[in-house]
């Protein structure tokens, strides 16, 4: 069976972003795959996140991962933090990464006009590397944002292995087409975003029924009257077709043709319902769980991933001598 490994930052509420672009495929992952899914919170804090904040984001995102359908039974889900096989992994890599590789990497480049230029910012692609490489991953399900990052940790692998042994699988891009990029309700040209600057555009999984109503009715679209799928003229509406997909399990073709005779408005209020119908179990699976359960999902998750980690790191550290 291939291993994937993912990881997703504790950085706020979890959105209907992260449910459609990421999190449901990796629940179906787990069918077919041996699955690590990380909560990367020694990436988080190349952003200098609040202290409490970030302890309480680390156990709602795995509470999200779990009402969303990740078993902890199948999957090994575990704090980033908790296996310091990362860092050192990570030290080790950045031997086998060029300066120029980094200093062209896009996010490092936004990033940094916002958290400055530091070097735990600079060098984040070469910890991502060891993430994925700890685990000796086949598969990475990575947005386009982070095929950059992908591409890198490939070329590290096959330097090492180069170098030394083959010891690095080259792991490739795990994607899912409909609903892999959902954008914002407020600025359709926009990802929806976990920032606080656009609650009103961003739909969380602990929004209730009113608040979805409220945000769908608000949401974004143009001066036309006729639903058809342009994602430059018609940014809004055809973001809405694509979470309606997405979330009923349809292409944007089908959907199209079921909702094609309605307007605006009954549109958006039929996007509300199925959104709702969509959202409520997860919602309710989601506020159900106990930080103390969450604790004890990650405990077990981290011990389980020690194993595959430390077997790795010894055969990294024999193949240079320490």
């Amino acid at each position: 069976m291939k291993t994937v490994f993912s990881g997703i930052q504790p950085s706020g509420s979890v959105h209907l972003g992260n449910i459609l672009g990421a999190l449901i495929n990796w629940k179906r992952m787990q069918k077919d795959y041996s699955c690590y899914y990380c909560i990367v919170d020694l990436h988080s804090l190349t952003t200098f996140p609040d202290k409490e904040l970030l302890q309480q984001d680390k156990i709602d995102t795995i509470k999200s991962l779990v009402a969303v359908g990740i078993d902890p039974n199948k999957s090994i889900v575990y704090f980033q933090s908790d296996l310091p096989h990362h860092a050192e992994l990570s030290w080790i890599l950045s031997n086998f990464c060029q300066i120029g590789e980094l200093q062209r990497m896009t996010q490092y480049k936004d990033k940094s006009e916002s958290f400055g230029t530091h070097a735990g910012l600079f060098t984040y692609p070469v910890l991502m590397a060891a993430d994925i490489l700890i685990h000796k991953a086949d598969e990475v399900p990575v947005g386009d944002d982070q095929t950059q990052h992908l591409e890198l940790t490939r070329d590290i692998a096959t330097r090492f292995n180069q170098k030394y042994q083959e010891i690095f699988p080259i792991p490739s891009r795990n994607s899912t087409k409909t609903g892999a990029r959902v954008m914002s309700l407020r600025h359709p040209e926009a990802k929806m975003s976990k920032s606080s600057d656009d609650i009103a555009g961003t739909i969380y999984i602990t929004d209730d029924d009113e608040e979805i109503i409220k945000k769908l009715k608000t949401s974004v679209t143009d001066s036309g009257s006729k639903i058809s799928y342009d994602k430059e003229n018609k940014p809004g509406i055809s973001n809405l077709l694509e979470i309606l997909a997405s979330i009923t399990s349809r292409s944007v073709e089908q959907t199209l043709n079921e909702v094609s005779g309605m307007q605006y408005g009954d549109f958006k209020m039929h996007v509300s319902d199925e959104l709702i119908s969509f959202l409520s179990p997860i919602r309710e699976v989601y506020l159900g769980l106990t930080d103390k359960k969450i604790l004890q999902i990650s405990k077990e998750g981290s011990e389980k991933a020690k194993i595959t980690a430390d077997e790795t790191l010894v055969e990294v550290k024999n193949c240079l001598g320490i």
